[in-house]
Parts: C-alpha cells; structure tokens; sequence
C-alpha cells in the first residue's frame, strides 16, 4: 500500500515536472522544440523505467546470493558430511544444496547421493569408527612433520581422504545391511531363515572386521607420525643446547660436553628413523577394493 501511494506521488511529480518544463520550452524555444521534446519525453522515461528495473534485478540477485552463501555456511557448520574427495567445487555445493530445505532438493533424490555419507545415518558403532579414523587423520594434518613437509605429500594429500571417504562409504552400506538383518530377525526365526541370515551376517562381520583394521593402520600412521613430531620436538629444544654448552665449559665439565654433543648426534639419527618410519607406514594406506 505506501508503495503504491510512493508510485502514485513519483507519477504526479513526474508529470508536474514534464508539463511546466514543456511551458518553458514553449515561453523561450517556441512550439517546434516543444513537440521534438513531447516525443523524446516518453524515450527518456523507458530509458528510466528500463534502468530502475535493471538495478533493482541487480539487487535482487545480490541479496539472493548473499542469502545462500550464509546457508551454506550454515549447512557445512551444522550438517556432519563426507563427501567424495573426487567431486568438482561445483558438485561440492550442489550436495550442500541438498541440506538448504527452501531450495527443495532432497538428499535421498539426489544425484550425488552415492558421493556423499551423512554422519548421522550411520549406526553408533560406525560413527565410533569414523571418528577413530578422523581423529588419526586430523592428528596427520596438525602435526609438525607435516606441516614442514618432511612427510609423503602422497600418502597425505590424496591417500588420506580417500582413505576417509572409503571407510565411511562401507560404513554406510554396513549400517543398512545390518538394519536389514534386524529387521529379518524380528518374530519368529525359523531354522530356514537363519540357512539364509547367517551367512548374511557373517559376511557383515568380515566387512566390519575389515573396516576395523583399515582404521587401525590409519591409527598406527598416525602413531608413527606422533613419534617423529616428539623427535623433531627434541631437535628443536637440542638448538638450546649451546647455553648448556657454554654452563658445562664455565665448570670446566669436558665429560659433561662430550655428552651433550653425542646425544645431538643420537637425536639428528632418531628424528631422520621416525620420519623414515612414519613414510613408510603412509605407504601401506593404498585404498583397497571395498569390503
């Protein structure tokens, strides 16, 4: 309504103007360069419309692209996601997409929906799982080693989200076969069903044992990974040791130095074995076919 009565005014004000500057042309420039300016007028008032249009569309778009990066925000903030380390940045946020309800798109129509695990869809066995891989992964990826890259940038930058994408793809595809089971169990289990589950859940529990020790030699990088960070530790508290060097010289303590010195030299072999080591065990995380 006041927007309406806004346009109402803007239109009288409009036509007041055009009709005392058509007197003007009139008094001063006569009748011909009246009618040349009666014909330009309504021009000149498309030319207007037309842009007011144009940049009140321009706004529109802004607000509405501003309006979907906050949700989006807000979708990586509160939705747990494992998405397929393969995806493009386009495919990344069209799954996001999936998570904003005013857009429509639901996950389970998706068409990345076998690129993407929802974390809350897994059993709580599973999601233990996942967060034990996770913490490995994440203890990698913080660690001094590192971060100045003495270690695989292999086994870091590629292996290691493939590894988490794997893990929590099988994850996934365990929780709903093991619904299945328990669903099936429900009532009475006859000796002819259970010909048909056992085996069922045997096969299960190797994928599950199998996941288990993917997740396993994930922990035991990441140990390896730790050792080197406390070697390398140890090698930059041994950058002190010149002042104990120059207390032991100012007691005159030869043994006291040759000491020092040697445990340097034992330090420098010990970082150089656990990075050594730590590579070495980044090499046996290859992904392997699906369990």
């Amino acid at each position: 309504m006041a927007k309406g009565c806004l346009y109402a005014l803007a239109s009288v004000a409009g036509c007041a103007t055009l009709a005392v500057l058509g007197f003007v042309l009139y008094v001063h420039l006569g009748s011909g360069v009246l009618l040349l300016a009666l014909l330009m007028a309504p021009i000149g008032l498309c030319g207007l419309v037309v842009a007011h249009d144009v940049m009140n569309h321009r706004a529109v778009n802004a607000n509405e692209r501003l309006r979907l990066v906050q949700e989006r925000d807000r979708v990586r903030r509160t939705v747990d996601l494992v998405t397929d380390p393969s995806l493009t940045d386009v495919e990344r946020l069209a799954v996001i997409d999936c998570f904003i309800p005013r857009l429509g798109r639901n996950p389970a129509r998706s068409p990345y929906r076998d690129r993407f695990v929802a974390v809350d869809e897994l059993s709580p066995p599973s999601r233990a799982l996942l967060e034990r891989a996770r913490a490995a992964v994440m203890s990698v990826y913080t660690s001094q080693v590192m971060q100045r890259r003495l270690l695989d940038d292999l086994a870091n930058e590629t292996l290691l989200p493939r590894q988490l994408w794997e893990i929590a793809m099988l994850l996934r595809v365990q929780t709903h076969l093991q619904e299945e089971q328990d669903q099936a169990r429900q009532g009475r289990v006859t000796p002819e069903l259970l010909a048909v589950l056992d085996p069922q859940q045997e096969a299960l529990r190797r994928s599950v044992a199998s996941v288990t020790a993917r997740v396993e030699s994930l922990e035991r990088y990441a140990g390896r990974v730790q050792e080197a960070d406390a070697a390398l530790r140890a090698m930059d508290a041994l950058g002190n040791n010149h002042k104990y060097r120059a207390l032991l010289a100012h007691t005159d303590d030869t043994e006291g130095l040759r000491e020092l010195e040697a445990q340097g030299d034992t330090l420098q072999e010990t970082l150089t074995r656990s990075v050594r080591d730590a590579i070495e065990a980044g090499q046996t995380l290859e992904p392997g076919p699906p369990a």
